[in-house]
């Protein structure tokens, strides 16, 4: 058995067995004899070439008669190094590949991926071997190593895995920089010309890169299971590549049994700056979901009521921890159910002093840091949460908790099993921190554990997505971004200029957790930070957009009841679904503007945000909607909202599919609108 089994069609398996019982190598420093393989992907357009030559195995990407990466290193590092000597190089002919299945979350409800497939063979004059899947789509290649059993290898250990890209020209760069591999994976863009960054910089995937003549790449990595995430580095005007390494002081970065996989190398390309919000790539290179069954996933919004400072009902009287808590938690619970809101999260609880701190057992742990007799599968003396279940079913809400993923991980079993008892329908684990091999499988764990239970996930403080929402489609979101959070005590980190850079980068991974729904906004001029009443520096137009351009299955409402209750644009948020038919991006040019469109059954919902510094105009076709007539509900910016943020101006008209529609907005700005066939 392959325990980390790439994605294939069942009659594409066969073949990948018959290739697994070869035995085996690694040698991506290699040979002395030139030979190249290429694969195509099927329109012609792009070209992904593997050359060993020279004692070394180098690709190259070129792109509508570009090149646009040039005899860029490979290779992997075993414990014993790298190998060496003279190489052979074999490879199949490339295999076509067809793949449609259903995504019951997601930005498209169906995926049809059509793809080119060759398979190299290396191997060293000692007999060793390493197979280089490479796989080539219109929009995208990559490749993954496949390191089968052999004599002279008894189990799998990786130092590292060497990957130079050297880009043709010198492109923009757009990318996250981190401190380190061990972090919350948040942090501001950078934005400037490859050639300009500092050498050894860290940075996280996906990295957006714009070249010089309109082309863009953004490199990530998909299927990220049994083994070491990956980030990329400056150095001397290229990208390389760095895993994670492991925690126990062996020098390794991941350890197995044979046969292994890597993840997928995955390199996204167009010349549409918004083409890889639409891409399915990664998803496709994930494993199809072994459960037929998944009819329990309830995608949807949910309360967060540690954002705004749990904001208690007007009155409430104070008595135990048990009494505030469920009172504080029926007032949302109310909310939810008169406006349709799916869940209720339980973030913490408060006790008389209005002091916050786990719910689950603890004794006198902050959040943040549990301690080593924190026991997530047991409640917090004086605290009771089946009845504030309960009450939730007989509302209609659905209910979900918080918790830190290390007291979690000691019992992660028997405390999955305990809070389906208890009636809790999905949790968001946070605090991670790491994407080293023991983490990445920890994550496994919690989704395999997910789809037995019937639990949603929700990662925080963790690393990117790569796809795995094909797999265990019960991974609703995750964070992996520097998000609205932050208002609560630096927003001056954030703003419309950080929000735009999203889309082009963390975005393209997949769903991304961003506390969404703030409706309490002010100039910059005029932030002050308010742990229990954040404000947020966009207009509200642009807050409504966010929930349309960012993807996630389970779009958080941050803010109080009271905040959205009779407040112009909250029927927005109420009516937007969290999953999709099928995702469109308009217009998109980075650190200026982008325009998303998505649709749910026939109806559209678009979402539009701007960057800090200008007024945009967005001009576009109607073409996409369809044949027929339609009633657009358009929520946008008010002449006076770049003074006056939380003014929305809501208008309704009639669009045709020959229109050319313009919409406006002010800086920090957006619109929203929701599109339906005139009946």
């Amino acid at each position: 058995m392959i325990d980390n089994a790439t994605n294939t069609t069942p009659r594409h398996f066969a073949s990948i067995a018959k290739m697994m019982s070869i035995s085996l190598m690694l040698a991506l420093l290699t040979a002395c004899t030139p030979s190249v393989v290429t694969v195509s992907s099927p329109d012609g357009n792009l070209n992904f070439h593997l050359s060993v030559t020279e004692g070394q195995s180098m690709i190259s990407i070129d792109y509508k008669g570009e090149t646009l990466l040039s005899d860029s290193p490979i290779g992997v590092e075993f414990e014993d190094g790298y190998f060496g000597g003279e190489v052979k190089v074999t490879a199949g002919k490339p295999v076509a590949i067809v793949d449609d299945y259903d995504m019951p979350v997601g930005k498209t409800s169906h995926v049809h991926s059509v793809s080119n497939e060759l398979v190299a063979t290396l191997k060293n004059a000692a007999g060793r071997q390493v197979q280089i899947y490479m796989r080539a789509f219109d929009d995208g290649v990559a490749y993954r190593y496949l390191i089968p059993e052999q004599k002279s290898m008894k189990s799998l250990a990786v130092k590292s895995e060497r990957m130079e890209l050297k880009p043709s020209s010198d492109p923009v760069a757009k990318a996250m920089i981190l401190p380190g591999h061990i972090c919350s994976h948040e942090a501001n863009y950078k934005t400037a010309a490859l050639s300009t960054y500092e050498d050894s910089l860290m940075m996280d995937m996906p990295v957006f890169l714009e070249f010089p003549s309109g082309k863009f790449m953004s490199v990530t990595e998909a299927n990220v299971v049994d083994y070491a995430g990956m980030m990329l580095m400056s150095k001397d005007g290229m990208l390389t590549g760095a895993l994670s390494p492991r925690l126990d002081d062996s020098g390794l970065c991941v350890i197995g049994n044979l046969p292994h996989r890597s993840p997928w190398r995955v390199f996204m390309v167009s010349d549409r700056a918004g083409a890889f919000l639409e891409s399915n790539i990664l998803t496709t290179l994930c494993d199809p979901c072994q459960e037929k069954d998944l009819s329990w996933l309830n995608p949807g919004k949910s309360t967060w009521p540690w954002w705004c400072g749990y904001q208690a009902p007007a009155g409430m009287k104070k008595g135990d921890i048990n009494t505030i808590n469920y009172n504080i938690s029926t007032h949302f619970i109310d909310f939810c159910a008169r406006n349709g809101i799916q869940y209720h999260s339980i973030t913490g609880i408060i006790d008389e002093n209005d002091r916050e701190y786990p719910w689950f057992y603890n004794e006198g742990s902050s959040t943040g840091r549990p301690k080593d007799t924190d026991d997530a599968s047991r409640l917090c003396p004086g605290f009771e949460i089946e009845p504030i279940c309960r009450y939730a079913a007989e509302k209609g809400v659905k209910m979900r908790v918080w918790v830190h993923w290390k007291p979690l991980s000691k019992n992660i079993e028997e405390t999955f099993r305990q809070y389906s008892e208890w009636g809790i329908k999905g949790m968001m684990i946070d605090y991670m921190d790491r994407d080293d091999q023991e983490m990445i499988d920890f994550q496994r764990k919690a989704l395999e554990l997910g789809m037995k239970y019937h639990l949603h996930i929700q990662f925080h403080g963790a690393s990117k997505p790569s796809g795995l929402q094909r797999t265990y489609p019960c991974e609703f979101t995750r964070e992996n971004t520097l998000n609205y959070e932050v208002y609560k005590w630096n927003g001056r980190q954030l703003g419309a200029d950080h929000d735009l850079d999203l889309p082009f980068t963390r975005c393209i991974a997949g769903p991304a957790d961003y506390h969404l729904g703030g409706f309490r906004a002010v100039t910059m001029d005029k932030y002050a930070p308010d742990f229990a009443r954040p404000v947020v520096t966009n207009t509200r137009s642009h807050m409504l957009a966010m929930y349309v351009v960012y993807e996630s299955a389970l779009h958080l409402v941050s803010d109080t009841p009271a905040a959205y209750e009779g407040q112009e644009g909250f029927d927005f948020i109420r009516q937007v679904p969290t999953v999709w038919d099928e995702t469109r991006v308009l217009v998109a040019e980075p650190g200026e503007c982008i325009l998303v469109a998505r649709r749910s059954g026939r109806d559209w919902y678009l979402g539009a945000i701007g960057n800090s510094r200008s007024k945009h105009e967005f001009t576009f076709d109607a073409g996409f909607l369809g044949e027929g007539d339609y009633t657009m509900t358009l929520y946008q910016d008010a002449a006076d909202s770049e003074s006056n943020p939380n003014n929305i101006v809501c208008s309704e008209s009639t669009v045709k599919t020959s229109d050319r529609l313009s919409v406006g907005c002010v800086p920090s700005g957006g619109f929203a609108a929701i599109i339906k066939p005139l009946k």
